[in-house]
């Protein structure tokens, strides 16, 4: 069975981008650094993260994490491209998996439901969270942002339009505004599970997106 937890697909990344890069030219792997940046700033966010903190988190001197990242803005940037890539990674393998429409979706909601849930930080997507606090006022986070929301919204309509194809989805629906709908439903739903403790709301959230497709 295919391990589909993001802390599987985000050490699976790590591991090969480690061997292919740096190897013996630092005394700590640059790797390992950028995913304990990461999780710090998943969970604090930017301004909410000092330098002296990021050294902390990520165990190396300052002056040894200027040398790697140049700064904090491109430590930032490389931490949430590290967390776009692991995400794609799952969930394009989601979106892939055999099954009918009405499968594959529920599949994709519970997946991410259950990883936003089992996190006792309750962080959220580390996405979103860049989404709502520095896209809207610095230009290389929003271009990140845009550009995964996109490939999402990209693989939801290539998985409506094999339905449509395969004749479980009527001709007469917009497969372009199901994917918008979806993807503001995925975007819901990182929101909401950062602060919503009933596992229900969210399923009832769950459940009636996949109910359009019934």
């Amino acid at each position: 069975m295919l391990d589909f937890s993001f802390q599987h697909v985000l050490y699976s990344c790590t591991r090969r981008n480690t061997t292919r890069s740096m190897a013996g030219k630092k005394a700590f792997e640059p790797q390992r650094v950028l995913e304990k940046a990461m999780h710090a700033f998943w969970l604090r966010g930017y301004e909410g993260l000092s330098i002296e903190e990021l050294v902390q988190s990520t165990g190396i001197g300052r002056g040894s994490l200027y040398a790697t990242f140049e700064d904090k803005h491109s430590l930032y940037l490389a931490a949430l491209d590290q967390y776009v890539g692991a995400v794609r990674a799952q969930t394009s393998a989601l979106l892939e998996q055999e099954g009918t429409l009405h499968e594959v979706l529920q599949q994709l909601f519970q997946t991410q439901l259950d990883a936003l849930l089992s996190d006792p930080a309750r962080r959220g997507c580390f996405l979103v969270n860049a989404s709502l606090e520095m896209a809207p006022h610095d230009a290389e986070v929003n271009k990140i942002v845009q550009s995964a929301l996109q490939e999402l919204e990209e693989g939801l309509y290539r998985l409506l339009i094999k339905a449509q194809v395969a004749g479980e989805l009527s001709w007469r629906h917009d497969p372009h505004q199901l994917a918008h709908f979806l993807v503001a439903t995925f975007v819901s739903l990182r929101v909401l599970a950062r602060g919503q403790q009933d596992r229900r709301v969210l399923e009832d959230v769950v459940k009636t997106a996949v109910s359009v497709f019934d």
